[in-house]
């Protein structure tokens, strides 16, 4: 029953996925953009490709900026075409899907205002995939009061009820005799990075009660195991990333920051959480997840944090080790039939590729030597199974 109204309700917008499926780069296509000698090469080349049409229009020594936003824009147009095809349930899982990159654009806003960039410049730089009519009313408000913003104007746009969470959170870990300066202070001096975070850990709690609630079976299995691994690969993340750091000065302030940031979802919550928000270094981090998938494993070839100066492009980070298997995970979602999921891996494998294109137009317009370690550093979708 589960695929039989699957199909009478969503199957022509999966088989618009499985068709798109084909439109991937292959791994001699990574190849041949390889030995590209010049940025117009490296355009003609991909004017042969299914990027051919989003391309044609633009000069051959097209700046990356230009290139990655005429990416992009592909992207969002397959995506709202599949948008137009679809009814009920699924109409408001793919705005889900839109949640993540509108989180990111208001983000960008907020700390391009920060630094004084102009409006226009930072609205012609969004992700035509997180656009919404009212992001055009964001602005700085008078004396830099982001509480304001926060409360006044982003609450009334598509995401607002993230930020009036992460308004309410943030608020109540400041102590009980707070002024309202001391809100304003507090926003004024938030770093962006931390509410990007914050917002896409409440974005994908939210998404994970979603899919466990409205969808059918078969969609849930595939989902909600892409989901727990995407949890606890950004609980990874908090845990590694803030090892070391020297903005958080006490083990006091590591703890709370980091239960502030980590999913409560995922197979390493809530079992493993006491000794992951414990760890100090990565040592006790490997020993925090052993017990769950192959996390242990994943983390053996990673750099020390404590090291992390000595870092360089050579260097396999932590994201390239987590990003491969996460690709590998997407990939295999479309093994399977009858499930949103491949609808969710097409988005994320696309972003990977549009990453991949851009790293390497940039190693191209720098005429790095072939031999360089940066041409090695991609991670192409579909590759661990074979196009």
């Amino acid at each position: 029953m589960d695929l039989c109204v699957f199909g009478v309700d969503d199957g022509y917008a999966e088989a618009i996925i499985r068709g798109l499926r084909a439109s991937f780069l292959t791994e001699a296509q990574y190849q041949q953009m390889k030995n590209c000698a010049s940025i117009p090469e490296l355009k003609s080349f991909l004017e042969e490709t299914d990027y051919q049409n989003c391309l044609q229009a633009d000069n051959p020594q097209i700046p990356t900026s230009i290139l990655r936003q005429r990416l992009k824009k592909k992207l969002a147009d397959e995506f709202e075409y599949i948008e137009a095809q679809s009814t009920g349930t699924l109409t408001k899982y793919l705005f889900h899907l839109r949640c993540r990159f509108m989180i990111d654009n208001v983000v960008n806003m907020i700390e391009g205002l920060k630094n004084k960039i102009d409006i226009e410049i930072l609205l012609s730089n969004i992700d035509p995939l997180g656009w919404f009519p009212e992001i055009k009313n964001i602005k700085v408000l008078e004396g830099d009061d982001y509480s304001s913003l926060y409360r006044d104007v982003l609450i009334d746009t598509p995401i607002g009820v993230y930020f009036m969470k992460f308004l309410e959170e943030s608020i109540e870990n400041l102590h009980e005799n707070r002024t309202l300066n001391d809100i304003q202070n507090l926003f004024r001096e938030m770093k962006p990075e931390y509410i990007r975070t914050s917002l896409k850990k409440m974005w994908l709690e939210d998404f994970y009660l979603f899919c466990e609630q409205e969808l059918m079976p078969t969609s849930q299995e595939v989902l909600l195991e892409l989901l727990k691994f995407e949890a606890d690969f950004k609980t990874i993340q908090v845990i590694y990333n803030s090892i070391g750091n020297r903005d958080l000065n006490t083990a006091a302030k590591i703890i709370t920051t980091r239960k502030q940031l980590c999913p409560t979802i995922g197979n390493l919550y809530p079992d493993c959480e006491k000794m992951y928000l414990q760890a100090m270094t990565l040592d006790t981090l490997r020993e925090a997840v052993k017990g769950c998938d192959n996390y242990r494993d994943l983390l053996k070839d990673a750099p020390d944090p404590l090291k992390r100066e000595e870092f360089n492009v050579q260097t396999k980070t932590l994201d390239d080790i987590m990003y491969d298997d996460e690709c590998r995970r997407y990939a295999l979602a479309f093994d399977g039939q009858g499930s949103y999921g491949v609808f969710y891996s097409y988005l994320k494998l696309k972003e990977q590729e549009i990453r991949n294109i851009i790293w390497l137009a940039e190693m191209i317009s720098r005429k790095l030597a072939k031999n360089h370690p940066g041409w090695k550093k991609i991670i192409i979708p579909f590759s661990h199974l074979g196009k």
